[in-house]
């Protein structure tokens, strides 16, 4: 049975949230995004609003593109709140399938393309959409069979429709564009969606493997995203490009939401590659962009042509993950452009970062302040609030914070305290002057970029193996990506394993590949802490010693 989340209004965490107040600050109460690109569309129809490898589109042709997309949606006979997955690359018609959802007032929920058939099944039983939107074919790779194994294990049958597909094997978004009957502006308006309505449903892998859906309003997504329009100046005259993956929150929200909110251009790279990315900006004339540490650690190791290319850029913000403070400094150093480091989470975009008055040293050595909007206490294990320059738990309080997670059994549950606050599950500290450094995680989190592994669903996979009597996953620094699966075993005597093995294993499970463990570790006894648990650190300083 397809889910329904017809109205988020009435969940407590936004009724214990000073709807008033905010709407008088303006920072709830925005006009929607569809509203925004329509009038761009009236008044300026010839400017360039999206770009990608294939083609491009006008806001005029965006704008027709996205009432063509809510005709679709209205002709699948979706009704208002029922959920549209869409899982797609960084294609230009991304754009208009999120804005059609608005239009009709039904979820945009979305995924990464490059999960395998075991996430994409867990996907689509937690959202349980009326409709799938994908592609089978990504980077030259078919991906019919990932299609066919997500379907076939997943609960109720759900035919997928495939973007720039010839529809022989499944439907095609195409035949769907055809069939639908036009709509007037009106028509395509009259019921669309805005302020507390439902938007979106961010599905992450989470930290157990288990997706968590995590869902927010017209409100609190375009007050996230105008207050790093406003902080750091962004302008209908930039030219925004993006090569994180549309699936990942922080692209979607900083690279096309961000972009068309404030009536510029987005240029979509369809996969990172600094070299393309030079292409791009010097056929663009891009002006900002974003990414993780591995995006500005493949800049600097780029030669001086692609660093020389990005000379108009003046804009990199980096979130997601953490960068090395030497890192930062030969970045500022060596590339052309200011960078502006940012806390982020799926949960409320961008809550502090650095801007263009931010002290350079505050810039190697922390995330920032809190955005204007944002309350951030450092807490103890009680709740109580720590003085300036103590480590404790971030708590983050605002309007930019979700309505809720979107559970298994269809129902959004609560994700804020008493007084407001969301619990980040990392620790760090705040100065005497605001500024913000991380130093942790309390949970057992690994992250690799900018995604978050599902350490304990990797840790039951290699447990299913016949020759693992157990399995523990332990993050590996690396100087790029930030850390990466090493796979501590316990094998059965008399047994042999390889990394080649491993692989092997998670590739028939359908785990996703950069999931994957980079290398094997095989354990003859667990060490363990104080209290008795296998002691992760020591099987990291153990496996590093052999090496």
């Amino acid at each position: 049975m397809p889910r329904s989340l017809c109205s988020i209004k009435s969940l407590p965490s936004l009724e214990r949230r000073p709807r008033t107040d905010w709407e008088e600050k303006g920072w709830w109460g925005k006009p929607p995004l569809w509203r925004r690109v329509r009038d761009r569309a009236k008044n300026y129809p010839s400017k360039t609003a999206v770009i990608d490898e294939t083609g491009n589109l006008t806001y005029a042709e965006l704008w027709e593109e996205s009432v063509c997309s809510a005709s679709v949606i209205h002709n699948a006979g979706l009704e208002r709140g029922q959920i549209v997955l869409v899982q797609l690359p960084n294609w230009r018609e991304f754009a208009p399938i999120m804005l059609g959802c608005e239009l009709a007032n039904t979820i945009f929920a979305f995924c990464p393309i490059t999960w395998g058939p075991r996430e994409v099944c867990r996907a689509l039983n937690l959202l349980r959409p009326s409709l799938w939107i994908t592609s089978d074919n990504y980077l030259g790779e078919n991906r019919t069979n990932t299609i066919k194994a997500a379907c076939n294990n997943a609960v109720g049958a759900l035919e997928p429709v495939l973007l720039r597909g010839n529809g022989t094997t499944f439907r095609s978004w195409r035949d769907l564009i055809t069939k639908a009957p036009s709509l007037s502006d009106t028509q395509a308006t009259e019921n669309a969606g805005f302020g507390l309505d439902p938007l979106e449903v961010a599905v992450t892998s989470g930290t157990t493997g288990v997706p968590k859906g995590v869902v927010h309003a017209h409100d609190t997504v375009l007050e996230t995203v105008q207050s790093t329009i406003e902080r750091q100046g962004i302008s209908s005259d930039d030219v925004i490009h993006l090569a994180l993956p549309v699936g990942h929150t922080f692209g979607y929200l900083y690279g096309v939401r961000c972009a068309l909110q404030a009536g510029g251009t987005l240029v979509m790279q369809e996969s990172w590659d600094p070299y393309r990315m030079a292409e791009l900006v010097k056929a663009n004339g891009v002006t900002v962009t974003l990414g993780t540490a591995a995006f500005i650690i493949d800049l600097l190791n780029a030669n001086e042509n692609v660093r020389r290319s990005l000379k108009g850029i003046r804009l990199f913000t980096q979130s997601g993950d953490t960068l090395p403070e030497s890192v930062i400094e030969r970045a500022m150093d060596n590339l052309p452009f200011r960078i502006s480091r940012a806390l982020g989470m799926t949960e409320f975009g961008h809550v502090t970062s650095t801007d263009a008055e931010t002290p350079r040293q505050r810039v190697i050595e922390s995330t920032g302040t809190p955005q204007r909007e944002i309350d951030i206490i450092i807490a103890d294990d009680q709740g109580n609030s720590l003085p300036p320059n103590k480590t404790g738990r971030i708590l983050v309080r605002g309007p930019a914070v979700c309505a809720g997670y979107l559970i298994e059994d269809g129902t959004v549950v609560d994700v804020v305290d008493d007084l407001g606050f969301f619990d980040t599950g990392d620790l760090g500290s705040l100065d005497t002057e605001n500024y913000l450094q991380i130093t942790g995680r309390r949970k057992n989190v690994l992250r690799r970029g900018a995604e978050t592994v599902p350490i304990s669903d990797l840790e039951e996979v290699l447990c299913s193996h016949p020759q693992i009597i157990h399995a523990v996953i332990v993050g590996l620094p690396d100087n790029r990506l930030g850390e990466l699966p090493l796979a501590c075993v316990q094998i059965c005597d008399g047994s042999e394993l390889t990394i080649k093995t491993i692989r092997l294993w998670f590739d028939e499970q359908g785990i996703t590949r950069k999931f994957w463990p980079t290398d094997i570790y095989v354990v003859r006894k667990w060490p363990t802490g104080p209290t008795g648990k296998i002691d992760r650190r020591l099987l990291q300083a153990a496996y590093q010693s052999k090496k």
